[in-house]
C-alpha cells in the first residue's frame, strides 16, 4: 500500500484534518497524491491537442 494513501486514510479515520499537502480536497493535496478531481481537473484531450498543434507550428 502506498504510504501517502495509508497516511490519508489514517488521518481521515482519526478526524485529523491537515491543510495543504495532506488535504486531498485541495489543489496542493491533489498534486501531492497525484490524483485529479474538481479542485485539480485533468487536462482535456482537446486542450492537449491544441497545445501539440501550436508547438508543432513553432517547430517548423
Amino acid at each position: 500500500m502506498n504510504f501517502h494513501l495509508a497516511f490519508l486514510l489514517l488521518t481521515n479515520h482519526l478526524n485529523i484534518y491537515t491543510m495543504g499537502r495532506g488535504d486531498i480536497k485541495s489543489k496542493k493535496g491533489k498534486i501531492f497524491a497525484g490524483s485529479f478531481g474538481k479542485s485539480r481537473p485533468a487536462k482535456t484531450k482537446t486542450a492537449v491537442a491544441a497545445v501539440k498543434k501550436a508547438t508543432a507550428k513553432k517547430a517548423k
